[in-house]
């Protein structure tokens, strides 16, 4: 009896800690807007993010104030791109898109697709750089999908996001529980820290193939925007996918580190008797 509990506490901690590793990874760094702003905040030194975005910038110029030559618009816009307020104004763009996704949508948002708003970057180029004191109302938008079919209308996954904060620390709760179940029933106490061990290397590679699998849907999602607006994106999505499947790589290696401590100390345990 006293084995057969410690083999279910085992499979009950490594079923836990393989679900809590991924899922507080996507609770912390994506559907959390802080950790999402923290992970995505350095592409503003991307030096294609900075020209990816100054091309967009000059392009909604000249549509806007077609007055204004495109040959003066681009060097302003790169100067800008390159300039102390582009992090700060890339960052607030950037938690617009997370509110979108993972707020519920409003009444006249709803079935709305997600787009990237330019205007606040384009009055700053104009007022700053240009003629100050002139202002586009906007909004300049560009779209980042051609359809809502594609999952990025508005308040996607707002309920999602609510159900993987509950997954995250509800698994582990349980892992937390399962594991102290075993070590207190268990002969072989470094059997349950080997098991432990089996689940966060589980919980590493499940990562990994998270981000893998996420990158691919992901892309599919933006391929329908235009030019500099995808660009962008696709460079945001290789940055999450890098992070995610880092982390997983390193829970892995600590996997196995642990379920060899787990191991060692069960072979000493067992000359000691």
């Amino acid at each position: 009896m006293r084995s057969f509990l410690t083999a279910v506490f085992c499979l009950v901690a490594i079923v836990g800690v393989a679900i809590a590793i991924p899922a507080f990874w996507v609770n912390s760094n994506l559907v959390d807007r802080d950790g999402f702003s923290d992970m995505v905040s350095p592409l503003a030194d991307n030096p294609k993010v900075q020209e990816h975005i100054a091309d967009e910038i000059t392009a909604e110029v000249s549509a806007a104030a077609p007055l204004i030559p495109e040959a003066l618009i681009r060097p302003l816009a790169g100067a800008y791109t390159r300039g102390d307020n582009f992090e700060a104004d890339f960052t607030e763009a950037m938690n617009q898109q997370h509110d979108w996704l993972f707020e519920e949508a409003s009444p006249e948002d709803k079935g709305q697709v997600m787009s990237l708003d330019l205007t606040p970057m384009v009055n700053r180029i104009i007022d700053d750089r240009i003629f100050g004191g002139i202002e586009i109302s906007g909004p300049i938008e560009v779209p980042l999908t051609d359809s809502a079919a594609a999952g990025l209308e508005a308040g996607r996954y707002h309920d999602l996001g609510d159900q993987i904060g509950y997954i995250a620390y509800g698994s582990l709760v349980i892992a937390v529980v399962a594991a102290i179940g075993g070590l207190a029933v268990a002969r072989r106490r470094g059997l349950v820290l080997a098991a432990v061990g089996f689940g966060v290397i589980f919980g590493g590679v499940l990562t990994w193939l998270m981000g893998d699998f996420a990158q691919r849907r992901a892309l599919d999602e933006v391929s329908g925007a235009d030019g500099s607006a995808r660009e962008v994106a696709e460079l945001i999505i290789d940055e999450v996918v890098h992070s995610m499947q880092k982390i997983g790589l390193i829970a892995a290696f600590a996997g196995v580190a642990l379920a060899v401590a787990g191991v060692l100390v069960t072979a000493m345990l067992e000359r000691r008797r």
